[in-house]
Order: structure tokens, then sequence, then C-alpha cells
């Protein structure tokens, strides 16, 4: 082998070894901010009734924030801060084993019902 043979090898090797450092701290990184993410996510989700109502349906709420589409999991947690039945939903909490059949007042009840059915198969 000659000596321009030699240095372009081991320029590719260098290349090679730099690209396998950059990918392995880009994903690294990556998973790092994904946990950081669904920890504020799971802290704001906490704040609504809605959190309440997955435990007492028996839903995994850490599958449920990360097997569900962000959008959707917003989109609940709007539709819960602007309900107007929270007094019933207060009762119904306080009851021990809450039923999916008996939470026609909420405004998230059909979504509950698909997680719910998801979940257990």
């Amino acid at each position: 082998m000659n000596t321009t043979t030699m240095i372009v090898a081991g320029v590719l090797a260098l290349l090679l070894v730099s690209v396998m450092f950059r990918l392995i701290y880009t994903i690294a990184t990556n998973m790092n901010n994904g946990r950081k993410f669904h920890l504020a996510l799971e802290q704001e989700f906490n704040k609504f009734r809605l959190s309440n109502m997955l435990s007492a349906l028996g839903i995994n709420k850490t599958t449920y924030l990360y097997q569900s589409k962000v959008k959707d999991i917003h989109r609940q947690m709007k539709s819960c801060a602007s309900c107007e039945n929270t007094d019933e939903c207060d009762e119904t909490l306080a009851t021990p084993n809450v039923d999916i059949t008996e939470i026609k007042f909420c405004n998230n009840e059909a979504e509950l019902q698909e997680i719910k059915r998801n979940q257990s198969t």
C-alpha cells in the first residue's frame, strides 16, 4: 500500500468513528429530551380531574401518556378544563370502583371508553 491509500483509509476511518459518536450522542439527547417532555406532560396532566378519572377507571396513566397522541391528550385536558359537570365528576371520583358506564356526564367519555378498551386487550 502506498502513502496516499493509507491517508485516505485513515481519513475514512476517522469519519466513520466521528459519525458513530455523533449518532450515539444524538440518540441519547433525543431520548433525554423525550423523557423531559413526557415528565412535563405528566405534571401538567396531573392537574386535571382527568388524571384521577383514569386512575379510577383502572387505566394506566403512563401507558396512556406514552401511547396516545400529544394533540389528543391536550384536547382531552382542554375538554376536561372546560367541563361544567365538576360536581358530578367529584362525586363519581369519590366512590370506589368507578365503572366506565357511569361517566355519561364526562366530556371525554367516548375517548376514555376507547382507551379502556385498548388497554384491556
